[in-house]
């Protein structure tokens, strides 16, 4: 069986959730949310795209970016550029 998740209002809670429990302070910021931890602070419009974020420097460290080659590639292997 395949598992599927699917961003919706029932994934809010359980991202905050999940937030918190890496050590995160949340506040609302304007119409988006703040996480603080440390020295870090990520910003984003919503609790999903905040763990996505904290997620992308557990994966990629503060040095997140992408180099010229590798968005060119990327664009082109999904049809986007």
């Amino acid at each position: 069986m395949t598992r599927r998740l699917a961003q919706a209002g029932n994934t809010v809670v359980p991202a905050i959730l999940a937030i918190e429990s890496l050590g995160f302070e949340l506040a609302a910021d304007g119409d988006g949310v703040v996480a603080h931890r440390g020295d870090e602070e990520y910003v984003a419009d919503d609790p999903l795209a905040l763990l996505g974020l904290i997620r992308l420097v557990e994966l990629r460290s503060w040095r997140w970016y992408a180099s010229d080659q590798e968005i060119d590639l990327t664009l082109r292997r999904f049809g986007w550029h």
